[in-house]
């Protein structure tokens, strides 16, 4: 250690300043507080051996001055006192000096107190290294903080949330949220909601979900199903996480247009169906695993389906909700959620919800991070005559002479069975669409148009799965599972597709063409049915493409189909 020896008697300094130096430490003679005190400024020695009483500045002012100057670093003052200044040493003490020794001085003594301060300043000097150790590590944790918060907020697109359909509420137990809630709609208007939970919470938990992002985001822009999008995140979570790191999902699509929701729970609490009075409809417990356990090609991405009639909400939220403890140790719990749910009208839901939970935990913190999403849907039920298209070309003034219309660019392709089993087919010609300048405007139309009659050609047509099926108890279920086994081991068929851009009486319409290799249907008894009469799980896309084009008509058995379509104008509000 430097010692800072001050002493006004020469004797006295020079005795305990050579003492101080046997002991291997380096002494620092003053001979006055004032001395002391600019000897402190300039060297700052680790310990000061201080006399009461001295000239120009006495030891206690100038233990005051040093302690003022040294601010949060310690530094030890000892005074070296006679008899008769106890009172002045109290004194002192209070100022802040550390330790006394009487005069005339026991080495022994003064050496054990000089071990001691020694042994303590070191463990100051300690934690004062860990002390800047943690604030270096606070100031870059803050710093990955605020730079995976901007990234969550550049990838969630916080905008899209604001559906008209959807509300939601994100409530994280630290800083940043280890769940994420996530909204967009496919050029068909289908909406899809991602509500996903990653282990733990804060920063650790926000990074697990974010490969998840770019794959929703995209692929739902493109058309892509919910079904097509869980292969793609599931893929992005093993790639990106380590081993061990999983991230719980619910993928969720509703299409106002079929009027069915699609929903696929992996690991979440269980989604609930609500009508108007709050009364459970439909329930969708967890069935799958949690994206980034399995590999993908053991992945099971089957989705359940329920077909609405009537406007509804449904109910979405992670274990963080259920599980919020009050001060009594009391969960909030999945009943009394729904109990307050049905108190209210579904506007109110959300607010009375939070009300209610800020209510159970009375001011206490919730350890968990909370997400809720409320969708509403079925307001659009029955609305196929809404989207029925302005007519401006009769039939047969469209069929007559055909060969001659003005072609502007057209379009074709042929799959054949290989292709029919691994590209998905509507998103891939929308990437061609989507560069059409005329028909920017009228994406959603074509996306729900080429949808509706490729499902056709390719279900009905190709494979011949019969729609009856649907009609059956778990009828859509055994249906996919038909369609998909059918599908894998296709051998052969084929579907021809054409686009053409066709100027038509000074008209430039979207003619669309597809034929497909199988025996066709009863197409004429479809065309005569009322949009009104077409309700349940099939039916309903014929009647929508009738109402979005302008003309639809189906050749032979049925195994060719060709629409004209009237694209909005460029400044038209879609």
């Amino acid at each position: 250690m430097k010692i800072l020896v001050v002493d006004d008697t020469e004797a006295v300094l020079l005795l305990i300043s050579r003492f101080v130096e046997a002991l291997g430490h380096v002494a620092i003679p003053a001979r006055n507080g004032g001395e002391a005190l600019d000897i402190w400024r300039a060297q700052r020695p680790d310990l000061v051996l201080m006399d009461m009483m001295m000239p120009v500045m006495s030891g206690p002012e100038a233990a005051v001055a040093i302690k003022r100057e040294a601010g949060e670093s310690w530094v030890p003052i000892v005074f070296v006192t006679g008899v008769g200044e106890e009172n002045r040493l109290a004194e002192a003490i209070e100022q802040g000096a550390d330790d006394y020794i009487t005069k005339p001085v026991n080495f022994r003594v003064l050496e054990a107190k000089l071990k001691a301060f020694n042994r303590t300043l070191e463990l100051n000097r300690k934690v004062r290294e860990q002390s800047a150790k943690l604030a270096d590590y606070y100031d870059r944790t803050e710093e990955e903080k605020r730079v995976v918060r901007h990234l969550m907020e550049q990838m969630v697109n916080a905008e899209r949330l604001y559906d008209p359909q959807l509300d939601y509420w994100l409530s994280p137990a630290e800083s940043l949220s280890g769940d994420l809630i996530a909204a967009a709609r496919t050029p068909g208007q289908t909406l899809h909601v991602m509500l996903a939970d990653g282990i733990g919470h804060g920063l650790t938990a926000a990074l697990n979900v974010l490969p998840l992002t770019q794959p929703f985001y995209s692929m739902t822009e493109k058309g892509y199903a919910i079904s097509d999008i869980l292969i793609e995140m599931n893929d992005k979570v093993r790639q990106v996480l380590p081993v061990g790191r999983f991230v719980a999902v619910s993928l969720i699509s509703i299409d106002e247009a079929a009027g069915c929701i699609e929903v696929w729970n992996g690991g979440m609490p269980t989604i609930h169906v609500l009508d108007d009075q709050g009364v459970v409809r439909k329930m969708w417990k967890s069935a799958h695993l949690p994206l980034g356990i399995v590999p993908t090609p053991a992945i099971e991405v089957m989705t359940e389906r329920y077909y609405f009639q009537s406007p509804g909400m449904l109910v979405a939220f992670s274990d963080g909700l259920t599980e919020a403890r009050n001060p009594a140790g009391q969960a909030y719990g999945q009943e009394r959620l729904l109990a307050e749910l049905a108190k209210v009208a579904p506007d109110e839901r959300l607010t009375h919800f939070q009300s209610d939970l800020a209510e159970h935990l009375q001011g206490g913190p919730h350890h968990d991070d909370i997400s809720m999403v409320l969708a509403r849907f079925g307001n659009g039920v029955g609305a196929i005559a809404e989207h029925i298209h302005p007519q401006g070309l009769a039939l047969s003034e469209l069929l007559a002479h055909s060969e001659l219309h003005e072609c502007n660019w057209r379009y074709s392709l042929v799959l054949g069975a290989d292709e029919l089993k691994t590209i998905n087919t509507v998103p891939f010609l929308m990437t061609f669409v989507n560069e059409i300048g005329a028909l920017k405007q009228s994406q959603s139309d074509v996306f729900l148009i080429l949808t509706e009659l490729f499902v056709n050609a390719l279900d009905h047509g190709v494979l011949g799965v019969p729609s009856s099926i649907k009609h059956e108890e778990d009828g859509m279920g055994r249906y996919l599972q038909l369609r998909a086994q059918t599908l894998a081991g296709l051998q052969q068929g084929r579907i021809e597709i054409d686009l053409a851009g066709v100027t038509v009486q000074g008209q430039n319409l979207l003619r669309i063409r597809l034929k497909d290799s199988g025996s066709g249907f009863d197409w004429k008894s479809q065309l005569t049915r009322p949009a009104a009469e077409v309700n349940g799980p099939c039916g309903r896309g014929i009647a929508l493409v009738r109402a979005l084009c302008m003309a639809l008509y189906y050749q032979g058995s049925g195994n060719e189909v060709v629409a004209y379509y009237l694209p909005h104008a460029p400044d038209a509000s879609h």
